[in-house]
């Protein structure tokens, strides 16, 4: 009798003591693959994704987590120019692999701006390659119900809300193609998507009961493209979204009303964070995922993150291919960051703004140990875009003059500048010819 009780009591505190479902579990989130089955070379840095390196990706994806309950995919599955009637078939060859590889686990996937049949940020709403990319990945997403109205949603225009397995936590998808200053429908008809997708947003991200909390999504993440920024000497401030569709965006993250716990994007190829809002009372963090696609002489990357009862990032790893093998790089705690949180990230800016060899780690995390592009003579382009995304104010505290933004009128600038140049250049030479005739 004494055994049987003690063996009650036991498993009653096993079962109490017992984490969640996703209670210090592992998901994976892997980005930007960007596919061409029909790219016979092997990949190499510079190039895009094709059959061998997907092939080794789907045996470290196992190897890092075999059981992985959540699988994240923040886009661009197809590679650059990519389009045509290949496009979908690709979509749902990438399926099938997934389900093959992952069975039991959840999917939540967004397109990116080269998902698509028609061109690049160029995706129609309500298209025919929506419906099709619906179909493929429904048995993936709605895993379990988690995400009942996805066909319907999906199929419109790329959005969807799904049940994560971590009590009143929801992942919110949105496809944040259309907010690009470089999206147009050019192979559909109607409005333009723009408004109607930041008023579903809302909706979407409200409608969850009370007390749950939200990670949104997307492809392209808010603030600056360093890359292109640094690129021209700062010459121009070249921002991801356009500055209408990023200020709306982080407004709506910023309000409390929204519950938006964390935000995970993809697109730059690089694993990186960002704060929105970093400068009030509760900044929230975006995880920006790294690529498989070397073409921007990258190390082909995804990551392994650990993710707690509460729905926070307690490590973030960094799975790399050296082009013999994958192995884990370092991550969040190779920084010092115990966890993905705003006041975590606030700190761990501090601590690089005086600590070089921090830095360092940094950089080579940020590549995933291929190509360094943070060196000691730009590395506070990438600081300062980690928490100021804002063009103006990120031109004040990169500290380099500028005399122009990459908007609309920072294009028409360039452009006249550029004019200037060709019809100076024209008379330089019709001079010159004049002189020597």
């Amino acid at each position: 009798m004494r055994l049987a009780s003690l063996a009650l009591v036991c498993a009653i505190v096993m079962f109490i003591g017992r984490p969640e479902r996703a209670d210090g579990a592992s998901w994976l989130v892997v980005s930007d693959i960007h596919y061409n089955p029909l790219y016979h070379p092997a990949s190499h840095p510079g190039s895009d994704t094709q059959q061998a390196l997907l092939d080794s990706l789907f045996g470290a994806l196992r190897a890092a987590e075999p059981h992985p309950p959540v699988v994240i995919i923040p886009g661009d599955f197809l590679a650059h120019g990519f389009y045509g009637w290949d496009a979908a078939p690709t979509m749902r060859e990438l399926a099938r692999r997934f389900d093959r590889t992952f069975p039991g686990s959840q999917f939540v996937i967004t397109l990116g701006n080269n998902d698509s049949d028609c061109g690049d940020y160029e995706i129609t709403p309500g298209g025919a390659f929506l419906r099709a990319v619906a179909q493929a990945w429904a048995p993936l997403v709605d895993r379990n119900g988690a995400a009942p109205g996805f066909m319907r949603t999906f199929a419109r225009d790329g959005s969807y809300v799904a049940s994560l397995p971590i009590p009143k936590l929801r992942a919110v998808v949105v496809n944040d193609v259309y907010w690009s200053p470089r999206y147009r429908n050019r192979c559909g008809r109607g409005s333009d998507p723009t408004l109607r997708a930041f008023s579903e947003l809302r909706g979407m991200l409200r409608a969850g009961s009370a007390g749950s909390h939200n990670w949104l999504v997307l492809h392209i993440p808010p603030g600056i493209d360093v890359f292109s920024t640094q690129f021209t000497r700062g010459l121009f401030v070249v921002p991801f979204l356009s500055p209408d569709a990023d200020a709306r965006l982080q407004a709506l993250v910023d309000d409390p009303a929204n519950h938006v716990a964390l935000v995970l994007a993809a697109h730059s190829h690089k694993f990186a964070y960002r704060l929105i809002g970093a400068g009030g009372s509760r900044p929230v963090p975006v995880l920006l995922a790294p690529s498989v696609s070397p073409i921007f002489y990258n190390a082909p990357s995804f990551l392994r993150i650990d993710v707690d009862g509460h729905g926070t990032i307690r490590n973030a790893t960094e799975f790399s291919f050296d082009w013999k093998r994958w192995r884990a790089i370092g991550g969040l705690n190779s920084l010092g960051v115990e966890r993905f949180t705003g006041p975590d990230l606030l700190e761990l800016q501090r601590r690089m703004e005086r600590n070089r060899n921090l830095r360092q780690t940094f950089a080579r995390l940020y590549d995933g140990a291929g190509s360094i592009e943070i060196t000691d003579a730009n590395w506070r382009y990438y600081l300062c875009a980690a928490t100021v995304l804002s063009t103006a104010p990120y031109a004040a505290c990169a500290r380099s003059a500028r005399i122009a933004q990459f908007t609309p009128w920072g294009l028409r600038l360039g452009a006249l500048l550029a004019l200037i140049l060709l019809v100076a250049l024209v008379a330089f030479v019709t001079r010159n010819r004049q002189k020597t005739a």
